[in-house]
């Protein structure tokens, strides 16, 4: 598997931060467990971001005040996972909380002709939504943009746009300046990761006076 498409510079270093909210964070993640070119990229942050954190002035604490935090801590043991555990081969590791039961277990809504989603219970009430998108082999998505940033993922298959052609492991990212029409390869249903905090503008008349019914 060969990655040709990967996350902007810009949301790489906001992971590397912590700055992402919950459902670009996983899709991140999960893009990180399949990509070994993506986990490089993101350890040349990390070590940029520790030189401009030992570059600033330091801070007194108080006496006791490691001691008293990991008193807070308790004794249970935190275990981290390497992040190039890649999992199953249908949901990488980061993915697996959300899919206990694989691709094969999610129970779709339809969403408009050979389309259909899922959305994921990510723990929390913001604006963003976490879903899995499902196009069927050969068939398109309405020509579209983006009401904010967009991440989509393909965990399955692959799909071609204006930019490309996108395949397993490959993340499109995308703001609201952006306009495309995805469609599905032939031979195999196309099933991404995404990540939104907005709905989609369609251009067409019909599919915005449809819109409500598909909730996308």
């Amino acid at each position: 598997m060969t990655i040709q498409h990967h996350p902007d510079i810009t949301t790489l270093m906001a992971f590397s931060a912590g700055t992402l909210e919950g459902p670009y964070a996983t899709v991140i993640a999960t893009h990180l467990a399949m990509s070994p070119g993506g986990r490089e990229t993101l350890r040349h942050i990390d070590t940029i971001g520790g030189a401009l954190l030992s570059a600033e002035p330091r801070a007194e604490i108080s006496v006791g005040a490691l001691d008293r935090l990991m008193g807070a801590l308790g004794d249970e043991r935190i275990v981290v996972t390497p992040p190039d555990e890649r999992g199953t081969d249908s949901v990488p590791l980061p993915l697996q909380q959300y899919l206990p039961g694989g691709l094969d277990a999610v129970r779709w809504q339809w969403t408009g002709p050979g389309v259909a989603t899922a959305d994921l219970d990510w723990g929390d009430d913001g604006k963003s939504r976490l879903m899995l998108l499902r196009v069927g082999a050969g068939r398109r998505v309405p020509e579209h943009g983006h009401g904010g940033h967009e991440l989509t993922l393909i965990l399955q298959g692959a799909y071609k746009d204006r930019f490309g052609v996108f395949a397993r492991g490959d993340i499109a990212d995308h703001d609201e300046d952006v306009e495309h029409q995805p469609i599905a390869e032939p031979g195999e249903d196309c099933i991404c990761l995404v990540a939104v905090d907005a709905k989609l503008t369609f251009r067409g008349r019909l599919m915005r006076t449809l819109q409500p019914l598909f909730g996308m």
